[in-house]
């Protein structure tokens, strides 16, 4: 089994801090948590973490302040932002400073997992309905229309639907991560989605009994 990738959390509410944590340790493995942005430079020093999940807002101060600093000094580590407030401009302002990630708070843990996975992946990700200009766009947006798939794309869409990463798709599936790749490729190409998490929203809409079985 590949290591898992280690995460830190950076929240100042606690609580949320905790769901956090639960939800994550399931796949990954999450290193620790800060509450305030004076420690996030230590904490970052001491667990060399892959994956930093930076809340935008710590009180009256701003992660952004802090992010360039951090994108500059600690290179391997992707920053992923989260917020409650869904505003394409503090979406831009972060990743401008250097976050891979934008994620609405609201968002489901699978969501949030899929971000991870993205910016593990070397690519960046942001909660669709930010993609798609703001909070009334997202549901709407995805096309109203079922398109007949293979039965092999029906079980590929539910294995991301389960939460599977495409290196364990490609092992269920007897075929390599690049078909994985192209298949999803293809499919966001032929239903007219952006991205796996609109996908998924597709696919629990047409295929509601499609599993990871």
């Amino acid at each position: 089994m590949s290591q898992k990738a280690r995460i830190l959390v950076a929240d100042d509410h606690p609580i949320v801090a905790e769901a956090l944590l639960t939800s994550l340790t399931r796949w990954f493995d999450v290193v620790g948590m800060v509450n305030t942005l004076d420690v996030l430079d230590a904490a970052i020093a001491e667990h060399s973490p892959d994956v930093v999940l930076l809340d935008l807002s710590f009180g009256r101060e701003s992660s952004l302040s802090v992010l360039p600093g951090l994108v500059l000094k600690f290179a391997r580590t992707r920053f992923v932002m989260l917020t409650a407030h869904p505003d394409p401009v503090l979406a831009d302002a972060a990743m401008l400073a250097g976050a891979r990630a934008f994620v609405l708070k609201h968002s489901a843990a699978t969501e949030l997992r899929i971000a991870i996975e993205e910016v593990l992946d070397g690519r960046r990700y942001m909660t669709p309905k930010m993609v798609l200009g703001g909070a009334g766009g997202g549901a709407a947006s995805i096309p109203d229309e079922r398109i007949e798939l293979s039965d092999r794309q029906q079980r590929l869409l539910g294995l991301l639907r389960a939460g599977y990463t495409y290196q364990v798709i490609a092992e269920k599936l007897d075929i390599s991560t690049k078909t994985v790749e192209y298949h999803v490729d293809t499919m966001t190409r032929r239903i007219g989605v952006r991205g796996k998490a609109q996908l998924i929203r597709w696919a629990e809409r047409f295929f509601p009994s499609s599993d990871g079985a």
